[in-house]
Formats: C-alpha cells, sequence, structure tokens
C-alpha cells in the first residue's frame, strides 16, 4: 500500500486529526473562554480545508465539548449546580478508579507520574499556568491509563474533560495552584507506597478540595464585581465509611 502524503490523507483522517488537535488544546488550557473558534481561520492555521476542521467542530460540540454561537464555538459556560453534579458523579467513581491503578500500577506508569509531578512543580515555580495545567493533566492521565477497566475509563475520561471550567477558573490563581500542587504529591506518595486505601481517600479529598476551591474562586469574583451570588450548591460532601 503505497504511504500517503500529508495532502492526501482521506478527509476522514484529517478530521480525526483536527479533532483530537482541539481535544489536545483543551487539555492543556490552550483554549479558554475568551476563545472563539471559527472554521476557516483554523483550517488556515493548521494549512487543511475547511470542511474537516468544521466537521471537528461540530463533533467537539455534539459531545458537549463547546458550544455554538452566531460566530464560531466556544467553551460551555457550565452553572455551580452542574458543576455540583459532576463532582458528584466523579467522587463515585474517580477514587474507586484510582485504586484499582494503583493495585494495577507499573513501573512505567510510576515514573510517568514523578515526571508529571516534577514538571508540575516547576512550572509552579515559573508562574507557567498553562504549563501547570498541561503537568496536571499528564498526571492524571498517566494514572488513569493503569485502571483496568476501560468502560470505567471511558466514563471518567468524558467526566474529566467536561470538568476544564474548574481548571482554568482556579489554577491560574497561586494560591489554588500551590493547594493543587500540594494534593498532587500526596496522591503520588500514595501510589508510591502501593496503598490502594490511602490512593482513593487522596483523590476523594483532592475532588472535594478542587470544588470547594472552584466555589471559593466564583464568590470571590463576585464579591469583587458587587454581585449578589445565586444560591450555591453546596460542593460534595464526603460519605462516612461502615464497618
Amino acid at each position: 500500500m503505497p504511504v500517503l502524503n500529508a495532502g492526501e490523507l482521506p478527509k476522514q483522517n484529517i478530521r480525526d486529526q483536527v479533532y483530537a488537535v482541539l481535544r489536545d488544546r483543551m487539555y492543556r488550557g490552550e483554549i479558554t473562554f475568551n476563545d472563539r473558534l471559527i472554521d476557516n481561520e483554523l483550517a488556515a492555521q493548521l494549512k487543511v480545508s475547511r470542511m474537516p476542521v468544521r466537521e471537528a467542530l461540530l463533533q467537539l460540540k455534539n459531545e458537549g465539548y463547546l458550544e455554538g454561537t452566531s460566530r464560531g464555538f466556544v467553551l460551555p459556560q457550565f452553572t455551580p449546580e452542574d458543576i455540583a453534579n459532576m463532582f458528584e458523579i466523579r467522587l463515585l467513581l474517580e477514587p474507586t478508579a484510582a485504586a484499582a491503578s494503583c493495585s494495577h500500577a507499573t513501573v512505567e506508569g510510576l515514573g510517568r507520574m514523578k515526571a508529571a509531578v516534577d514538571q508540575a512543580d516547576r512550572a509552579h515555580q515559573k508562574a507557567d499556568v498553562l504549563g501547570y495545567i498541561s503537568a496536571n493533566w499528564a498526571f492524571w492521565t498517566a494514572w488513569v491509563e493503569m485502571v483496568p477497566n476501560d468502560r470505567l475509563v471511558q466514563v471518567i475520561n468524558r467526566l474529566r474533560d467536561h470538568a476544564q471550567v474548574v481548571r482554568l477558573a482556579t489554577l491560574k490563581d497561586k494560591e489554588y495552584r500551590a493547594l493543587s500542587l500540594a494534593r498532587t504529591k500526596e496522591i503520588l506518595e500514595a501510589f508510591l507506597k502501593q496503598d490502594p486505601e490511602d490512593v482513593k481517600d487522596k483523590v476523594a479529598h483532592n475532588l472535594r478540595a478542587s470544588a470547594a476551591s472552584y466555589y471559593a474562586k466564583l464568590q470571590s469574583e463576585l464579591d469583587q464585581k458587587g454581585t449578589a451570588p445565586a444560591q450555591e450548591p453546596a460542593a460534595p460532601r464526603r460519605r462516612s465509611r461502615q464497618g
């Protein structure tokens, strides 16, 4: 079979590549709420035709990662209640998934987690917000890829993708970023100790703290604007374990 040049790739492959590029930029925080994704501008930037870009954008919209406007596509705006619901589901799934990941951890996977923490530490010290978000994502991806249940991985990946609003709102703040880094190091330490129960507790704590940070940041912004806040849903609460 002959090897195709980039310009000869089937349209389906180009669409998939554009989709992957845009998702990667979302993961890394390179697409913010101030950005508008316009098909012809992206096509020129990526040096591809407009149609596969349009198809990739529509796929992202259908999957809930983007919203359509009269001029391009934007990241969706979630209400505090939406965020609370997402965290409630994540709390049911991610701690258990992380414990399973710890039980099936590999030397390579743990090495990737350690490298991501080191990268996050350096980015934080340099006040490199995008670098920190990228490293934070790499750390999370490293342990998720060691979860043995593929269907569970698919579900938590989707929920994590939609939590981008929380990362963008909180990790740009030095104080919240420092707290995030400390919790990430605690999770890594639990993985290195090969203690699934401790991993489960640390991941659950991180999710609750992330939700609390988001609500605190939201309240701070409302206070600065002098706007009376709507009734916010409570951050997901820890359920006591029996036995």
